[in-house]
């Protein structure tokens, strides 16, 4: 069952402004109302970066919620319902001329740390996301060494992670792997950096970095800024 929809770009900033104001009041609210099966739409933009030449082509993520025991073949059937032709060829004139490293991918939750938000996951909050590929020989037994060991520890070391939960790829070679980790707000998220960087942290942190060659082939971090919701 697909959990998750994410779509993934970039835009330069003298398009954004146009393009959020169209996706955000015109082509999300349409997909909301002619695929129920999407229950929420939130959207987030990557963090940390103002200061640097990197901002100016900072990742802008949709994450689309599905609603219980939807299906990979399902819900691309329902994107392709009749109903919002004129948004979707606007959609299609921005992926052609301003969108930049564009992609869906589907995931399905595969862990949840027991540690979560009172309203629910994906709240009105920031998140660092730590992303992987794993040789899939390989991936069990890396697996079972970071939901069972590697993640409670870094939950405890970090009492300001509100919530951590992992995503796996359904629809992409090779696999791709996501933890998100939430935060309250961006104070949180600050303070949690440098409770992973603290002293007592070096030793996990070694322990991840003996999987880097013999299992992990990528590795990725980001953290992202809420930017939008709806329903609200």
């Amino acid at each position: 069952m697909v959990n998750l929809l994410v779509i993934s770009l970039r835009i330069a900033p003298a398009a954004e402004a146009a393009f959020t104001e169209f996706y955000h009041h015109h082509y999300i609210p349409k997909l909301l109302e002619v695929v129920p099966e999407i229950t929420t739409a939130r959207r987030y933009e990557e963090y940390g970066v103002a200061g640097s030449l990197k901002w100016f082509s900072k990742r802008l993520l949709t994450f689309y919620e599905l609603a219980p025991n939807v299906s990979l073949e399902q819900i691309n059937s329902a994107l392709s319902r009749p109903g919002r032709e004129e948004e979707t060829a606007t959609w299609q004139h921005w992926k052609v001329n301003a969108l930049q490293g564009l992609s869906r991918v589907a995931y399905q939750q595969t862990y949840a740390h027991s540690r979560c938000p009172w309203d629910g996951i994906f709240g009105n909050r920031p998140f660092f996301q730590v992303s992987v590929e794993v040789k899939p020989e390989a991936e069990p037994e890396f697996r079972a060494w970071y939901e069972e060991s590697y993640l409670p520890k870094i939950m405890a070391d970090v009492p300001t992670w509100a919530a951590c939960r992992r995503y796996t790829s359904l629809d992409r070679e090779p696999v791709i792997y996501h933890t998100i980790y939430e935060t309250a707000n961006l104070a949180d998220l600050e303070t949690s950096f440098a409770s992973m960087r603290s002293a007592y942290r070096y030793g996990s942190n070694a322990d991840w970095d003996r999987w880097v060659g013999t299992a992990i082939t990528y590795q990725d971090a980001a953290s992202y800024r809420p930017i939008f919701r709806r329903p609200g």
